[in-house]
């Protein structure tokens, strides 16, 4: 007979709480409330099996009393919301491994003798969108008209991730809790994140989002890693509306870096010369700027060209056709080339260099990239050819 464990009630009561409002199967809440009721007592298996499916830690139903995991993290959501007052699993765990990522790349710098990133909070009190714009320029080597040079924003996003880790940011990006692809991310719990360290500093992008909204989201984090505030980025439909003096100004710098506004002037002004919809002017210039309509939407409304009715229907049409797009696509595509994109190239060359010197474990490189012996070793042939 398999053995069976006691599980404190305050634990089952906080387990309870934090899988209320997340979606798990429907048998698991109940066989929970059931071990809570004392009617059953769970075997190991059935605990294990709970922890899969609430996405709770399975040391978490041993404990007598309920951890304390304060995230900081939350203190920073761009929007406040009650729907996601409380985080998901999913979220707290990205925060947890990402945190990781910090404290291993931040450790390597300091034994390697590296001074802090002198970006992070370097315009710290400054709010002048200009003054941003021009540092943030100079910083990542970009010409006003750097858009000119882009394909499309997939492009445009790769550029400045780039830049961005060479200037000593890491970004990270994953659509999925450590790759589980039964644990996606929500995008409309959050877009992006940015923790401030003073040796790595980070930038999360949440890859189940638009890629220009990836594109978007890179830039308004990078604004905060300028100014010294952490970030958890979850305005999904750029609003705008019941923020911070902080996030408008993010937002407003990370526009005027894809959309210069004395250039959108010259082309929308440009673009009324011609016979052609509200609709079909805006994607032109998205084209134009490498960037999406919902960006465009917001410099036009910004400079008084359009109102917000029209502004509100622009951005509702994008993320609308961002998700029919989204449903139609088939799954797969190549497994490699997603989990390169998850890592940052300049952190896994720290990595690599480390593990090679036999002073990181493989097991912990392994466990800082999800990856294991096999495609650990494919990792390093796509980032470090």
């Amino acid at each position: 007979m398999p053995v069976q464990y006691s599980i404190s009630q305050d634990i089952l009561d906080w387990v309870i709480k934090e899988t209320s409002s997340n979606i798990v199967l429907p048998k698991t809440l109940p066989m929970i409330q059931e071990w809570r009721r004392g009617t059953k007592i769970p075997t190991y298996n059935q605990i294990e099996a709970a922890s899969r499916d609430t996405r709770i830690p399975l040391g978490y139903f041993f404990l007598k009393t309920p951890p304390t995991e304060h995230i900081t993290l939350l203190e920073y959501r761009t929007i406040k919301s009650q729907e996601f007052d409380q985080p998901s699993r999913d979220l707290v765990d990205t925060i947890h491994e990402m945190e990781q990522v910090i404290e291993w790349t931040k450790n390597n710098l300091k034994a390697e003798g590296a001074e802090i990133n002198p970006i992070v909070g370097k315009l710290r009190n400054i709010a002048d969108i200009g003054t941003i714009s021009t540092y943030i320029r100079n910083t990542l080597g970009l010409a006003e008209d750097w858009f000119e040079k882009t394909n499309n924003a997939e492009d445009s996003f790769r550029k400045l991730r780039t830049a961005l880790s060479d200037a000593g940011i890491v970004v990270m990006m994953n659509g999925t809790v450590r790759g589980n692809t039964h644990r996606p991310l929500n995008v409309n719990e959050f877009r992006a994140f940015t923790i401030i360290d003073e040796y790595a500093p980070l930038i999360f992008i949440n890859a189940t989002d638009s890629i220009n909204g990836r594109l978007f989201s890179l830039l308004h984090e990078f604004v905060h890693i300028c100014l010294g505030v952490n970030s958890l980025f979850n305005d999904r439909y750029g609003t705008g509306k019941n923020v911070s003096s902080i996030e408008r100004l993010c937002n407003a710098v990370a526009a005027e870096i894809l959309v210069p506004n004395n250039v959108f002037l010259y082309k929308w002004k440009e673009n009324e010369r011609y016979e052609a919809s509200l609709e079909d002017r805006i994607q032109q210039l998205a084209l134009y700027f490498s960037c999406g309509p919902v960006v465009i939407a917001r410099k036009a409304l910004d400079a008084g060209e359009i109102d917000v009715s029209q502004y509100r229907h622009i951005s509702e049409e994008a993320i609308r056709h961002y998700r029919e797009k989204k449903s139609s696509q088939k799954s797969g595509g190549n497994y490699y080339a997603t989990l390169s994109s998850r890592v940052d190239r300049r952190f896994f060359s720290l990595l690599y260099k480390s593990v090679s010197e036999g002073k990181t474990p493989y097991t912990e490189a392994f466990r800082l990239t999800n990856t294991n012996r096999i495609t650990f070793s494919k990792l390093a042939e796509r980032l470090l050819d």
